[in-house]
């Protein structure tokens, strides 16, 4: 992690001192232009006054949804507290659609526990080091890519057109009508047979499993499914050997059943991390390949603002900022 300090003596209204101590911030970035916005509804106004290209960054707290239709990148602190940078996530409260631009979508670093719905057809969007609830499209969702992500319900592509791409991500019952590949997940679907006709996957542990083996249409590479009865075959129509059955307690290190926690780390024992291997000779699961999950957002975050609680008699009020990104 990289961190810069930056203190500051600088000359401020009262008007800023304000600012400077409230937890809810939206900043609007367009041609080198910055436009800030102040409450719950700071999404909203920001949003309102972007245009395709533009950044968005919000602070930790608790934003009121907005329908997005434009191709805009937008920014939060985190999904989750986060111990590197001591930031709190920031939460967006409603459920809301996403629809295609010119430009592609860009969501990273947010927590949210409703719905997202694609109500157009999306091409080439990127969610980025979120939680999500439920994602649902229902026409084409093309060439989505998901990174270091944790969907809680479900996500699904409704839609023989649909493709997404999933890496380091925490996937709780994925249906898919068209091509979806994860790598290095940990994937929850008792009923792994169903609605998965034409994915990939590699590198991924299953949790939460029932009865149900995967079809051959089902391309699997270095997998771990994980279950008490280790007598099970759902690996048995799949042409190549390498993937394995093993118990709960022999991979992870606290996860014991295909529950869904937001506090569940699902890292891997000693003994596991090095003996179930994907295919780059690394531990499979999401601490695996060449990009190990972590919730900390790739863009700079203010962690810290300090501000005198008096101003110095010629009018100056000292300011104490931490800013923090990921490595």
């Amino acid at each position: 992690m990289k961190k810069i300090i930056i203190s500051l003596v600088a000359a401020m209204m009262a008007a800023t001192a304000t600012f400077a101590q409230s937890s809810l911030l939206a900043t609007l970035s367009h041609e080198g232009d910055i436009s800030t916005f102040y409450g719950s509804t700071a999404l909203r106004e920001a949003y309102a006054a972007a245009v395709d290209g533009d950044i968005i960054t919000l602070s930790s707290g608790t934003f009121t949804s907005v329908n997005i239709e434009k191709g805009i990148t937008i920014r939060g602190a985190g999904m989750d507290v986060d111990p590197k940078t001591q930031s709190e996530p920031t939460i967006i409260s409603g459920n809301f659609n996403v629809k295609g631009s010119e430009k592609p979508l860009t969501i990273e670093g947010i927590y949210s526990n409703y719905t997202i719905t694609i109500a157009d057809t999306l091409r080439n969007a990127t969610f980025l080091k979120s939680r999500f609830n439920t994602i649902t499209p229902n026409i084409p969702c093309i060439n989505l890519t998901m990174i270091h992500c944790k969907v809680s319900t479900r996500i699904a592509m409704n839609n023989s057109l649909s493709s997404a791409s999933c890496l380091n991500c925490v996937i709780f019952d994925p249906w898919n009508d068209g091509t979806m590949e994860f790598t290095n997940c940990v994937i929850c679907k008792s009923a792994v047979d169903w609605y998965l006709p034409t994915s990939t996957f590699k590198n991924c542990i299953f949790v939460g499993y029932s009865s149900n083996t995967f079809a051959p249409r089902n391309s699997l590479y270095n997998c771990v499914l994980l279950s008490d009865d280790t007598s099970v075959t759902p690996f048995s129509r799949i042409p190549n050997t390498t993937n394995s059955v093993a118990t709960y307690a022999e991979v992870f290190k606290t996860c014991t059943d295909g529950t869904y926690s937001d506090s569940e780390q699902y890292e891997l024992t000693e003994a596991a991390a090095a003996k179930y291997l994907g295919t780059d000779e690394t531990q499979v699961g999401l601490y695996g390949g060449s990009m190990p999950f972590s919730i900390t957002p790739s863009n700079p975050q203010i962690t810290k603002c300090n501000v005198a609680s008096k101003s110095t008699a010629d009018g100056k009020l000292s300011v104490d900022i931490t800013v923090a990104g990921a490595e």
